[in-house]
């Protein structure tokens, strides 16, 4: 069980719950990104956006302070070059046309956009504006006196006449020009005063270039602004990633912590800023988790020892107070009911001393050859206090390497969970896919719900409605399975069981290796020394030791392989192991053929007598020394003794 949940609930107590509660709810739209593309996606974004505001403000205002400045320029050119042509054609301006146009002539402005217009009407308050200029376009006395030869003569540029001394400035006329093009240009109209007559200079400023300027930065920021931000949230991505890379690694060193060992600590930073500060807080943290867990297993280890003893002598007193007691009799029942509770409460001690131990030393099953179908036929024969319950076993033959009595002790915590929560039948099937062994164990009972499925293995673990405390469950059985289960290289799951309805228990193992195939060689054989027969041992036997049964003198060959059994390869012992579920004591199931002894000396009988190969299942049999061994099909071949110790190849 990881414990990353443990450490977040740590962090959020260590300070006030609401400045956490209120960071969470401040901004709505950053809190779902957040939730979604994590601190560096959104610290790009913000900085991207942040920058792309403060870049189109910026643009915006480029742009239009570029244009108001120069309009500005163009219109302070526009009024100098007005002022210096009013000057000269009021200083040679004469009634004549020639006059006019040597006046005209004489600013030397020819290639300009200027042109020179005076009223000859009688300038009545009708032909004024709102603004208090002369507009008379309709009025033919109003004639152009002067105009540039790139303008053309008969288009005036404006339909305004000023008083002396006025001046007016028009951001944006369309002109004509001579060769009947068109252009954009800024007008300044200044009005003089020549032989009394008002005199009006219109200069045309053009305003392309203005337009050609203020393009070309619009451009800029338009493609500048994008690239920008595009840059500005690739590296704020970048150095938040170089940022929270401690971080990270926090995270997934916490992560990968569980219950069992919580020595592992965070890197900590060199540095002082806060994520270091994060990091040795975090491993100060871990240091009083682990002390305080150290503190509970111990005391769960040496209460668990502790009580054994006194639980050991509660249940012998009650065993001997109910002796003389008859059994119907109200102090019997007492007993009985003490009994139970006794029996409850060492099951648990049992319990609590057994995970303390694989907590503490870690669980290292012994390994060997287990057949996992006779462990499944035994829990469906093995009686029960709750008899409303069939257990139903269905099985093929599935071989595992592991303890025999851990595996045990996994199936039966299985069949009495299931027991207790079944309504009247419990099925144990166990099969093989593939390379892996798979035991079922199922019920008809509520199930266990998709949300508890992953919690239903920790320790002290009872689920609402039927898996309560009144059933008998402490809480236990699973966690101890998960542990045996893990410990095999294997693992447990729950969901719903599609043939009974109820819950259903799958535990996957690897399969033992197969064996490989008989070896037929007739020197393949082993030896006993030779001798009496009768209550001899085998050696190199690796967890008993076996007794060779006395040799009959004739009768029929022991029975075969099981059915579904496969072959078993050579095996280099002088007996076979028994069949699982027979004691090695129990005696042969029938007379076994054996050649008679021969060999009567006592130096015969020290030496070595071959037995050949047999059946798993068999039992072996001795064959005398210098005698021959018959195997059917085959020719009797002599059998060579072996050299005892201390007997010389020479005699």
């Amino acid at each position: 069980m990881q414990v990353t949940g443990q450490v977040g609930a740590a962090v959020r107590s260590a300070g006030s719950q609401e400045p956490f509660d209120t960071l969470c709810r401040v901004n709505g739209p950053l809190r779902w990104l957040r939730a979604r593309m994590g601190v560096r996606v959104v610290s790009a974004l913000a900085a991207a956006g942040a920058v792309a505001v403060v870049l189109v403000v910026a643009g915006l205002s480029l742009v239009l302070l570029l244009n108001q400045s120069l309009r500005s320029t163009v219109a302070d050119a526009g009024q100098q070059q007005a002022e210096v042509l009013g000057q000269r054609i009021q200083a040679n301006f004469s009634g004549t046309g020639d006059a006019k146009r040597n006046a005209l002539e004489a600013t030397g402005k020819r290639g300009d956009l200027v042109q020179v217009v005076t009223d000859y009407s009688n300038d009545s308050d009708e032909n004024r504006g709102p603004d208090g200029y002369a507009y008379v376009p309709d009025k033919p006395e109003v004639q152009i006196i002067g105009s540039s030869d790139t303008l053309d003569d008969q288009a005036r540029m404006s339909d305004v006449v000023l008083d002396p001394g006025q001046q007016l400035i028009i951001p944006s006329t369309v002109i004509t020009r001579a060769d009947g093009t068109t252009d954009e240009v800024l007008l300044v109209a200044e009005g003089y005063s020549a032989q009394g007559r008002p005199i009006t200079v219109l200069v045309g400023q053009p305003l392309l270039p203005v337009h050609q300027a203020v393009d070309t930065v619009e451009v800029m920021v338009m493609v500048g602004v994008p690239i920008l931000v595009l840059v500005t949230g690739f590296f704020t991505y970048l150095f938040s990633s170089r940022a929270l890379r401690p971080v990270e690694a926090i995270r997934r060193r916490v992560a990968g912590l569980t219950d069992r060992d919580l020595s592992t600590r965070v890197p900590e930073p060199v540095t002082q800023d806060e994520v270091g500060k994060l990091a040795r807080t975090m491993n100060g943290m871990l240091s009083r988790l682990q002390e305080s867990q150290a503190t509970q297993r111990r005391f769960v280890a040496d209460a668990s020892h502790e009580l054994r003893s006194p639980l050991a002598t509660v249940s012998t007193g009650l065993e001997l107070l109910g002796a003389g007691m008859p059994e119907d009799s109200a102090d019997m029942a007492t007993v009985q009911t003490l009994r139970g509770e006794t029996t409850r409460l060492t099951s648990l001690v049992e319990n609590l001393l057994f995970l303390a131990r694989a907590d503490e030393r870690g669980l290292t099953p012994r390994r060997e050859e287990v057949d996992l179908d006779e462990i499944a036929e035994a829990e469906r024969v093995r009686p029960s206090a709750d008899d409303r319950v069939a257990v139903t076993v269905s099985t093929e033959p599935v071989r595992v390497t592991g303890d025999r009595g851990q595996l045990v002790r996994v199936l039966r915590n299985l069949v009495d969970n299931a027991r207790r929560h079944a309504g009247h039948a419990v099925l144990v099937t166990v099969h093989g896919d593939g390379e892996t062994a798979v035991v079922d164990v199922e019920d008809d009972g509520p199930g266990v719900p998709e949300a508890d499925r992953a919690r239903v293995f920790e320790r002290f673990v009872r689920l609402d409605e039927a898996r309560a405390r009144g059933d008998g469950g402490s809480g236990l059985g699973l966690a101890i399975v998960s542990e045996l289960v893990a410990a095999h290289g294997g693992s447990v799951a729950v969901d719903e069981s599609t043939t009974l309805g109820g819950a259903r228990f799958r535990v996957s193992m690897p399969m033992a290796a197969a064996e490989p195939d008989p070896v037929e060689d007739d020197d393949q054989q082993l030896s006993v020394t030779a001798g009496d027969t009768t209550g001899e041992t085998v050696a190199g036997a690796e967890d008993e030791r076996m007794p060779v049964p006395p040799a009959p003198t004739g009768g029929p060959p022991w029975e075969g392989p099981r059915p579904g059994r496969p072959s078993p390869g050579p095996v280099r012992t002088p007996v076979t192991p028994h069949p699982v579920g027979r004691s090695a004591l129990d005696p042969p199931t029938g007379p076994l053929p054996i050649r008679p002894n021969t060999v009567g000396s006592p130096a015969d009988q020290n030496a070595t007598r071959p037995l050949p190969i047999v059946p798993r299942t068999g039992t072996a049999v001795a064959t005398p020394p210098g005698g021959t061994r018959e195997t059917p099909g085959r020719p009797t071949m002599p059998v060579r003794p072996r050299r005892t110790p201390g007997s010389s190849s020479r005699n």
